[in-house]
């Protein structure tokens, strides 16, 4: 995975990442097959421009400055970071995110990425971010793409998302969800912000759930079946939350776009660690602590496909010191 260093304006940052991926841009776009995605896009750029004008517009610019770095038409960044998603979609991918509130050095977050057959996985790229207006981040996403919705930031906020999908009708006057998220991660520095800025207007996408923790050991999990976005707190005295390809709020329960195969698969990953952390069990206490090694093996009733847990992405507040010391604001 390369890693791609950046600092200065929007444009700026697009155009120091557009050098860096080039190749890599164009194996995403032809591995995704995006330019079959977009049967309508001449009539509904003019929309969608306005909304990224409004909303985002230092992502437009560093989308566009991706484009001018990559010497790439920026109709092609602008396809792969406002996918059209159909509500037919089917969703094959196993991500899930734990976090704790407490552990030996501070808060946790691991999150793992099973997503993409073998041998065909989109080249990933992880991106460390100094935009001159907002808060310094790391986030790891696909080449091309600005953002995920998993990375975490020099104030110690982290989020890492699992897609769910939505039944509802998307609109295009609404901001694309993996922007908005990129974009509260420059804004926010708590847990509660980010949880506002997220619920603050209505969003177009995929549909996710994520797990959002902060240096002070707030977390939380979003449940966004776009447009629509709810917050789900811990319950009262507990430390621990997952989140994983599913909507765990009962109001949402029917909300994603789950196959009859993986639906069952999420529910049964998010149970398992449920039954192994939930109520202060099998708590981080210790430096050493590998929280791959602590969880079981897959349960050979459940589907083959279970994914591997690799908490690869943690969060304490040695990270964010070392953050703060890298990431200067």
């Amino acid at each position: 995975m390369k890693l791609v260093e950046a600092t200065g304006d929007a444009r700026t940052i697009g155009r120091i990442t557009g050098e860096a991926l080039r190749e890599e841009i164009r194996e995403y776009w032809e591995l995704t097959n995006q330019a079959a995605r977009w049967q309508t896009w001449e009539g509904r750029w003019p929309v969608l421009r306005k909304t990224l004008e409004r909303e985002i517009p230092l992502c437009l610019e560093e989308m566009e400055g991706t484009a001018e770095g990559a010497n790439l038409p920026l109709e092609m960044i602008l396809k792969i970071n406002v996918p059209d998603y159909g509500n037919a979609l089917d969703l094959p991918h196993e991500c899930t995110n734990i976090g704790f509130s407490e552990g030996p050095d501070g808060p946790i977050w691991g999150k793992n990425n099973d997503g993409g057959e073998p041998g065909k996985q989109a080249p990933p790229v992880a991106r460390l971010i100094r935009r001159n207006d907002g808060v310094p981040q790391l986030n790891w996403t696909f080449c091309g793409m600005l953002a995920t919705i998993d990375g975490f930031n020099a104030e110690g906020l982290a989020v890492g998302h699992s897609s769910v999908g939505s039944v509802f009708a998307q609109s295009d006057h609404h901001v694309p969800i993996r922007l908005w998220a990129y974009e509260g991660l420059f804004r926010c520095r708590t847990t509660e912000e980010f949880a506002r800025h997220m619920c603050a207007v209505p969003t177009r996408g995929k549909g996710y759930s994520s797990l959002v923790v902060d240096a002070g050991g707030v977390i939380c999990s979003l449940e966004s079946p776009c447009p629509l976005g709810q917050v789900r707190w811990p319950e009262p005295g507990e430390t621990y939350m997952n989140c994983s390809n599913y909507y765990q709020l009962p109001t949402l329960s029917e909300a994603d776009r789950r196959t009859p195969e993986g639906k069952p698969n999420a529910i049964a990953r998010a149970r398992m660690l449920d039954e192994r952390f939930k109520g202060g069990k099998g708590r981080p206490r210790h430096r050493s602590y590998d929280a791959g090694a602590a969880l079981p093996r897959r349960p050979e009733h459940l589907s083959p496909r279970w994914p591997r847990y690799e908490p690869h992405r943690v969060l304490d507040d040695r990270l964010v010191r070392r953050a703060k010391g890298a990431l200067p604001a």
